[in-house]
């Protein structure tokens, strides 16, 4: 036995909210797709920046 028809529509989660989360280093709310799960450890990409050029200068590097 079969339910529904074949011409059925399958709704898509256009509706679903975005999933938001908190940076470790600045407190900033960030906000991943509903479909990507929030970076681990959760740091923006801004402060992930910033710590990578602290870090490359202390080693000597120029940018």
């Amino acid at each position: 036995m079969t339910y529904g028809s074949k011409t059925m529509r399958i709704v898509s989660d256009d509706f679903a909210e975005p999933v938001q989360w908190f940076c470790l280093m600045c407190d900033g709310v960030e906000e991943s797709a509903p479909d990507v799960e929030p970076p681990s450890p959760p740091i923006c990409p801004t402060c992930i920046r910033l710590a990578l050029v602290q870090a490359l200068r202390a080693l000597g590097v120029d940018l």
